[in-house]
């Protein structure tokens, strides 16, 4: 297990996750598909939002199961 941090463009939205990224999943929707996306989903206490959550918007499309996240201002999914 590793600790990352990551975030958006103009730094409203940081994250910090827990995880050993041997395995990734390629997913197959269009929004995806589109931006080369490869998704690891970790349990919710292995992931701690560390600032932004009021600049975080969500969009859902399809069958709306899948909610994809990105900051409200610079427009940055992570």
């Amino acid at each position: 297990m590793r600790v990352f941090t990551g975030g958006c463009h103009c730094g409203r939205v940081r994250f910090e996750v827990t995880a050993d990224l041997a395995r990734v999943v390629d997913c197959n929707c269009s929004i995806c598909t589109r931006k080369g996306y490869l998704h690891h989903i970790v349990p919710r206490e292995r992931f701690r939002l560390l600032a932004g959550a009021e600049d975080l918007a969500t969009y859902h499309f399809g069958t709306m199961t899948a909610q994809h996240h990105f900051c409200r201002t610079c427009g940055v999914a992570s």
